[in-house]
């Protein structure tokens, strides 16, 4: 099976899983400021309400970030494996070899002495 990938397809999938595991570790980080802010609001400690709201919505964010930096990753990665976007592997020797067959039943059917 012949597969085509582009020449920079391995820089591409480095970056993008470089970039993927940079919002894990944001991720990882944010997760460690907010297990913070709840033992803070347990042990009965007042809590700046416009720190924790803004480090919950950068937890949004950037689990929003993780999920879109997935979805790259797996797209580099099937491209790199020769895969579709429908999920199949692309084999190139075998459309060469459907499409010569086609090819020939045409070629037949214009000689008029041809079998069609």
């Amino acid at each position: 099976m012949t597969v085509l990938t582009p020449a920079h397809a391995d820089a591409e999938l480095a970056e993008t899983e470089e970039l993927f595991l940079s919002v894990r570790r944001a991720l990882a980080d944010l997760r460690v400021e907010l297990e913070s802010l709840k033992q803070r609001a347990q042990a009965g400690e007042e809590i700046n309400g416009t720190a924790a709201s803004k480090t919950i919505a950068s937890v949004g964010d950037a689990v929003g970030r993780c999920q879109k930096a997935e979805l790259l990753l797996n797209d580099c990665r099937n491209k790199q494996a020769g895969i579709a976007r429908g999920g199949h592997a692309l084999d190139l020797d075998r459309a060469r070899a459907d499409i010569g067959c086609k090819l020939d039943r045409l070629r037949c059917t214009a000689d008029p002495g041809g079998v069609p």
